[in-house]
């Protein structure tokens, strides 16, 4: 069994709750398969390791990535092990501007990474250009992944149709016996504003409410679907009356970056 795991740092992702999700899936018929449509690190992904999958994001930086450690995580490691002797804010922002002048490569990939691991509280945060913008996190001993983790996630990758592009679209062929997770990006705490900067193309209130659009459409398919979401009065509205559990967790908040505990919702169409 593959010991794959998560290798990226993700804002909202699932690692501390992915075993408590994945005890709510449902046992996927023989001929379904698995779809994640906002991917980012991919907890509960690794966690589940479907056999069949269709997983996708509308950050392209990330999903090169992904194709590139698929393809080829030997030469993702070959450029990612010199930025492992890298120390410092000067260092980290020429890093920064490279992979913002790069074209999609194995280098790029690798920039990724250490961008990821090495940026303020893993924000992956773009300006309207499309261009990388997060400060450096002053953080010491910063966990890289090795060849061996690389060459894992590669093996897993390859189950898996890896996607760019809307989430609509990434689902649009999700049908009965499919098995669909849902995790978009949240609103914050006060359900008022949103953290829109993960793409160019922002991610905002309207977009949130096609996620509960596609949610009901593939219900309409006799998908199983369970969706994520911060715990908040709009988020209650839009899935009034679907099957919703309460889970703890803790989220990191504002720019002091401390965690606090808070309500995230489990929202699913099916009894788990």
């Amino acid at each position: 069994m593959s010991e794959a795991r998560p290798f990226l740092r993700w804002v909202g992702g699932k690692k501390r709750l992915a075993g408590v999700l994945g005890g709510f899936v449902p046992s996927v018929e023989r001929d379904g398969r698995y779809f994640e449509p906002f991917f980012g690190a991919g907890s509960l992904f690794f966690c589940l390791r479907p056999p069949r999958a269709v997983i996708g994001d509308s950050n392209r930086e990330l999903i090169a990535c992904l194709r590139r450690v698929r393809n080829r995580p030997d030469l993702v490691w070959r450029h990612l092990r010199p930025c492992l002797a890298l120390r410092g804010e000067r260092a980290y922002i020429h890093a920064r501007s490279l992979f913002n002048r790069l074209s999609d490569s194995y280098q790029r990939a690798a920039l990724f990474i250490y961008l990821n691991k090495s940026c303020f509280n893993g924000i992956w945060r773009v300006n309207k250009n499309g261009l990388f913008n997060v400060p450096y996190g002053h953080k010491d001993g910063v966990a890289f992944p090795s060849l061996n983790d690389l060459a894992e996630v590669s093996r897993a990758f390859r189950r898996a149709k890896i996607r760019v592009g809307d989430f609509a679209q990434t689902v649009s062929d999700a049908g009965r016996g499919d098995f669909v997770y849902l995790d978009p990006p949240y609103p914050p705490l006060n359900g008022t504003a949103f953290f829109c900067h993960y793409t160019k193309e922002r991610f905002n209130r309207n977009d949130h409410a096609r996620v509960a659009e596609v949610f009901r459409l593939l219900t309409s398919r006799g998908c199983n679907v369970l969706l994520s979401y911060a715990d908040v009065p709009l988020v209650r509205e839009l899935y009034k009356g679907c099957r919703t559990i309460e889970v703890s967790t803790q989220r990191y908040v504002a720019s002091h970056g401390r965690r606090y505990e808070v309500s995230d919702l489990a929202i699913m169409n099916y009894t788990p």
